[in-house]
């Protein structure tokens, strides 16, 4: 077995490069994802900050869920949020980035709808 070989399996060989290739294969989502979350993260905190609430859990919505469900575009993103308002009580809301067409004046948030009646 040559050096640069680290794994053999029957007839497959894994060197070193290979071994790069597939962890870059693997990490290279889950970096993504990690960063994807990082930025909707600070976007939903820039939207409770001038709403004077507090995020308490967020995610995104799945394809079937929220008020736009089975229409919304791949350019609208569309989320779960639970925040916690001035005087402590949670309230949950969908929060929708952008539009059908891909683009929108302004402040990119195009839509915030809360489940009670307050607002």
């Amino acid at each position: 077995m040559p050096d640069r070989v680290l794994f053999e399996f029957g007839t497959l060989k894994i060197d070193v490069l290979h071994t790069l290739e597939y962890a870059g294969l693997v990490g290279l989502p889950v970096v993504l994802l990690a960063l994807s979350r990082l930025y909707w993260k600070r976007r939903l905190t820039r939207w409770a900050e001038i709403q004077q609430v507090q995020i308490v859990h967020f995610r995104g919505a799945r394809f079937y869920e929220g008020p736009s469900a089975w229409t919304r575009s791949t350019n609208q993103h569309l989320f779960r949020v639970v925040a916690r308002d001035r005087q402590g009580r949670d309230r949950s809301c969908w929060i929708m980035f952008g539009t059908p067409w891909g683009f929108t004046w302004g402040e990119p948030l195009s839509e915030v709808i809360w489940d009670d009646a307050q607002t």
